[in-house]
């Protein structure tokens, strides 16, 4: 349930930080950060202990086997914090009812004498709390009002979410991920191959890829690997592939991790995401750490990560025909011009969303909001 990362003597920050989520090897969002930043400088300046909540009963459990769940992990998050007041109880959240579950972990903290932070994932966040009855929404302003802090993905979530949590206090931490392990590996395509990377849903925007493909004037193809977004997604989308006659140009890869995600990465062309909605998705991050040029949706915080023409292209979310021109323009340059905006992607992202500067801006947040002193490295 818990795993406690040893701080370094030398540079150790006179604080515990005990950091709730789902942890690797689960695929999504919440768990790569909280990989990341177990792996970064907070786990060598802090005292860093790690609380999954990843699902681990069956997707058939009965009612009674999740509430028992439920109660054994509240137990032990109870005496995990139990007499050590002042702990950072750092709670990672996404919309549904999760969020409600993980009120209950904040309320715990707060009873224990902890300082509570809501880290707040997911491109629907806002569409959840517009979603609520006037109590539950009630509920929720208060589990966010009386932690001590909650933290969004970009500026511009900063203000949807406090437009909707009304007296809670936000701050800004960007995403960050880690350097590939593995060198690109381009010019291994016999045509220009892009990479989706995400859930396969139809919020992601796979329906409007496949729309795009078909109106594509230069020969280019897709791989697109992820879990299901929706139930029977993945079958769907094999025949409508399939149907669509799309069969040389779209290839269904599944979920992949580690070092599978990592090579396809690194022989991949070009990256995209032509997502509906989204925070600050990691999938991107990654594809621009691999050097990779992108077409992705202008929602969330994307616009805040790329410049368009120079990282890769932005177009309208749901609209297959600026996709698949931007897409085609992407298809259309020569290996070193990709590589060139492959380039700019990289110091983009080795400037703002390395694993490092986002335990850095991590550490600073901690020590401006609870008056911690700091030490230098």
């Amino acid at each position: 349930m818990t795993s406690s990362l040893p701080s370094n003597g030398a540079t150790a920050r006179p604080f515990r930080v005990v950091m709730s989520g789902p942890l690797p090897p689960a695929i999504g969002g919440m768990a790569s950060v909280v990989g990341a930043l177990s792996q970064s400088q907070l786990a060598s300046q802090t005292h860093l202990i790690l609380f999954d909540t990843g699902k681990k009963t069956a997707a058939n459990r009965t009612l009674l086997q999740g509430i028992q769940a439920r109660l054994r992990l509240m137990r032990d998050w109870s005496a995990l914090l139990a007499g050590q007041p002042g702990t950072i109880a750092h709670i990672h959240t996404c919309s549904g009812f999760t969020f409600f579950l993980d009120g209950l972990l904040a309320f715990v903290a707060r009873r224990h004498g902890c300082r509570v932070v809501l880290h707040v994932h997911g491109g629907l966040f806002d569409t959840f709390l517009d979603g609520l009855n006037p109590a539950m929404l009630r509920i929720a302003q208060y589990i966010a009002r009386r932690a001590d802090l909650v933290l969004a993905l970009s500026e511009d979530w900063r203000e949807r979410l406090g437009q909707r949590l009304p007296g809670s206090h936000i701050a800004v931490l960007q995403n960050g991920v880690a350097e590939p392990t593995v060198a690109p590996q381009r010019g291994a395509n016999d045509r220009p191959t892009f990479l989706f990377l995400g859930n396969l849903s139809r919020l992601k925007g796979v329906p409007v890829l496949l729309d795009a493909l078909e109106l594509a004037q230069v020969d280019w193809c897709v791989h697109l690997a992820g879990n299901e977004g929706e139930p029977g997604y993945a079958q769907w989308l094999g025949e409508e592939i399939k149907r669509r006659g799309l069969g040389e140009r779209a290839t269904l890869l599944g979920p992949v991790v580690g070092e599978a995600k990592q090579q396809l990465l690194a022989r991949a062309d070009a990256f995209v995401l032509p997502s509906l909605a989204e925070g600050l998705p990691m999938s991107l991050l990654e594809a621009m750490a691999a050097r990779l040029p992108v077409v992705a949706t202008s929602v969330g915080a994307i616009p805040d990560v790329i410049d368009e023409g120079v990282e890769g292209h932005l177009v309208p979310p749901g609209e297959a025909a600026p996709l698949a021109q931007a897409m085609d323009r992407l298809a259309a340059l020569t290996p070193l011009q990709r590589e060139s905006m492959g380039q700019a992607a990289h110091a983009r992202y080795k400037l703002r969303y390395s694993v490092d500067a986002m335990a850095q801006t991590l550490l600073g947040i901690y020590e401006r909001e609870f008056n911690i002193e700091k030490r230098s490295a």
